[in-house]
Parts: C-alpha cells; sequence; structure tokens
C-alpha cells in the first residue's frame, strides 16, 4: 500500500513538473543541410525564432558537392538526409528533376509567398514550387581600380584582349604578380564565352559553342593561355585557394566575382583590397547568366509543417539583411533589395543594373546539367594541368553534351 502511495504521488508530481515545463522543452527539431555560406549570420536572429516557434534547429554545413551526394544516397533509402535543404543554381537537375525535393505547393496555398520574392519562377517547375529564393545574384567581375590606375588604366577594358594587355602591363610593372583570380572551372569559361557574345546553346539544346570558329572556343583558347602565362596564380590550378580567396587576401587586380562580391571586397577586416573594389561591365557583348539560390524541403522529410515555418523566417526581411551584410549575397525580396540602395548600403549600383541588362540563362533545368557541369570543369582542370590544346578540350565537352542528351532525353 505504502509503495502505492508513493507510485501515485510521483505521477502526480511528474505531471505537475510536465505543466510547468518551458515550452522549449517540447520543441520541434528540424535539420538543415546547407554549405557554409547558407548558414544564418546572425545567431541572435535564429536563437529568436526558435525561442518564439519552440522549433530547434539543427545546422549541418557540407560543401556543395556533399550535400548533393548526401541527399541522393538518403533518398534511394526514401530517407530525408535533412529537412531543409539549401538549394544552389545547380539543383534543378541534381536534386529537383530526379525527384530528391518536395513541392511546395500546399504549404504555399495556405502560406501565400509574397511577390517581392524574386525568382520564384526559376525554381517553379511544371507548376511545382520547389524552393523560396532566398538570393538572386548575377556572375559578375569586380576589380582593383587603383592597381589599375597605377598602371595607367583609367577605365575597366571594354573587350578580354584589353584586359590581357592590361594585365600584362600590371605584372610587368611589378604591381601585381597573378593579376587575374578567375578558377581553373566550368564558370570561367561560361563567363568568357558569354560576354563574348556566345549563345551556347540553340533553341534545339544543340551545343552551338562547339561550332567552327566560335567564341566559346576563342574564349577557351585564351583561358588556358591566362594560365600558361601565370596572369592567373599556379595556386589556384593546385586547389589550395579558389579565386575569392586569393584576391581577398590580396592577389589579383581582376576578379571574377558576383553581384554582391564587393561588400566582401571591401571589408578591410576580410580583404587586403579594400577600399579599391568597383564592379566592371563584362566586356564585349557582356552576357552573364545569373545563380538564384532557394531553400525547399526534402522529399522525405515528415517535419513539413516547423520546416515551412523556418523557411518563411530564413527567406524573411531581417535574416535577407543580414545575409547580405554578412556575404555580400544580393536578397531576393526587391523590398529589401531597394531599403538597402536607399541606406547606401549597395555599392556599385549603376554597374549592377547595367550588367542586369545583359542575362543570357544557362540551361540548368535540363536532366543532365548537373553531370555535364561537372565534366566541364574536369575538362577544364584537364586543359590547364597537361597544356591540352583549346580545342580538342571543346569537342570532348561538346561530345559530352551530346552523350549525356542522347542518354537522358
Amino acid at each position: 500500500m505504502l509503495e502505492m502511495k508513493m507510485h501515485f504521488r510521483k505521477m502526480v508530481l511528474g505531471i505537475f513538473m510536465v505543466m510547468f515545463l518551458p515550452l522549449g522543452a517540447f520543441a520541434e527539431k528540424i535539420t538543415f543541410l546547407t554549405p557554409s555560406w547558407g548558414v544564418p549570420p546572425n545567431k541572435e536572429l535564429l536563437e529568436a525564432f526558435q525561442k518564439e516557434s519552440g522549433i530547434t534547429v539543427e545546422i549541418q554545413s557540407v560543401q556543395n558537392k556533399d550535400l548533393f551526394s548526401r541527399i541522393q544516397v538518403a533518398a534511394a533509402t526514401e530517407q530525408a538526409a535533412a529537412d531543409v535543404i539549401f538549394l544552389t543554381q545547380e539543383a534543378p537537375s541534381n536534386l529537383v528533376a530526379v525527384g530528391m525535393m518536395r513541392s511546395l505547393n500546399d504549404l504555399a496555398s495556405k502560406d501565400p509567398l509574397e511577390s517581392d520574392l524574386l525568382g520564384q519562377e526559376f525554381w517553379n517547375i511544371d507548376g511545382e514550387q520547389y524552393g523560396v529564393p532566398v538570393y538572386a545574384q548575377l556572375v559578375m567581375m569586380d576589380y582593383n581600380k587603383k592597381r589599375l590606375a597605377d598602371a595607367g588604366f583609367n577605365s575597366p577594358p571594354g573587350t578580354w584582349d584589353e584586359l590581357r594587355k592590361a594585365s600584362y602591363q600590371i605584372k610587368s610593372k611589378g604591381i601585381d604578380k597573378h593579376p587575374i583570380a578567375m578558377k581553373a572551372s566550368d564558370w570561367s569559361w561560361y563567363l568568357m564565352a558569354l560576354s563574348m557574345g556566345d549563345p551556347m546553346f540553340d533553341g534545339d539544346l544543340e551545343p552551338v559553342f562547339a561550332n567552327p570558329g566560335s567564341k566559346a572556343r576563342e574564349a577557351m583558347k585564351m583561358l588556358l593561355e591566362f594560365f600558361r602565362e601565370e596572369l592567373i596564380s599556379p595556386e589556384i590550378v593546385a586547389g589550395t585557394v579558389n579565386q575569392h580567396s586569393i584576391f581577398w587576401s590580396g592577389v589579383g587586380t581582376f576578379h571574377q566575382g558576383w553581384q554582391g562580391s564587393i561588400r566582401v571586397g571591401n571589408n578591410a577586416d576580410k580583404s587586403k583590397q579594400a577600399p579599391n573594389v568597383a564592379y566592371m561591365v563584362l566586356p564585349e557583348v557582356g552576357s552573364t547568366w545569373s545563380f538564384p539560390a532557394a531553400i525547399g524541403i526534402a522529399r522525405y522529410s515528415k517535419n513539413l509543417d516547423a520546416s515551412w515555418k523556418f523557411i518563411r523566417w530564413y527567406t524573411g526581411i531581417e535574416n535577407q539583411k543580414a545575409i547580405y551584410n554578412a556575404f555580400g549575397l544580393y536578397p531576393s525580396r526587391a523590398s529589401v533589395a531597394d531599403d538597402l540602395n536607399r541606406q547606401g548600403a549597395v555599392d556599385g549600383y549603376p554597374e549592377i543594373l547595367a550588367q542586369a541588362a545583359k542575362v543570357n540563362e544557362l540551361p540548368r533545368y535540363t536532366l543532365w546539367w548537373g553531370p555535364f557541369t561537372a565534366k566541364v570543369s574536369e575538362e577544364v582542370l584537364t586543359a590547364v594541368q597537361t597544356n591540352a590544346d583549346a580545342d580538342a578540350t571543346i569537342d570532348k565537352i561538346a561530345d559530352h553534351w551530346n552523350e549525356l542528351k542522347s542518354e537522358y532525353e
């Protein structure tokens, strides 16, 4: 009898304690898989969200290539690698097209996305919304205006040949040993080819970049020459640094950046190039492409409501401002971009507008874009390392495209 009374008292005490436990003790928990630049930069904002929502967010920061593979491996066993996924510009082919992400239509119908969230159409595939835009970036170039002036130039180059000649001058005067900060990868070739005026693909997705005498062939030849002449640092080829980190370390006059990159370049705490970095509109025809990012929910996530609440917070005004201030990633909300511009926080706004008028999007929605663009990077790096012929490299890339197109169509 005494044991029964003791048990009853413990049970009552337990119920009493449960009634007065803080709400956070029963918080839902979600996981967020993201590259490093997708980690919410303002810890106080994240903590406030968790406290107010009762949702605990476990952040898993990985390299972008590992993010894709983790999701694909988990989905093979109908598991979610994480609840919420940061979606880069290559996600439509690597994740969405192969069924790894969940449509957000039902969630968005209850809580509609605002019209000032630009880039929604990029993540809407066949009428299904798979991501909520986080940032809307253009691939751009910036440069150190003081170094260029010290070499005798009053304005950035208007052609790629002028850029090369300016680089020779900068190098010969001892101003900068490696004046061009570009990577041995797919993006460097796309950037040069598009800006030279090559459309890359036609309306039937035929690889016109492989046509005899194409601007894309000219771009590949010049890119490989940049490396051979060590206008680009050998450290980039070795893979010990990328074009951003080496530029901010003080090496390079011309930098393959992005819409928002001068925010970092002119931050003296992060960059030895500060305060002399400015955008340049890309040379010649000047076309570029965009690399919007979004945030979505993994197909097999079971924490839908909590994940959606986190997505809505993450793409909200305050966190978008924090992301821009920390990483220079241009907000997808037009209202936030306008507000930052009025505050004078968006440097180089005229150049951004000029570059935004020159966009030629790459076909990243195709099922085979992911494996194709990985092959492009592989071929460019191999060509740099082995001193391969530019035309032969283009031919290999075209063969890869045609093989993948035939396989997937």
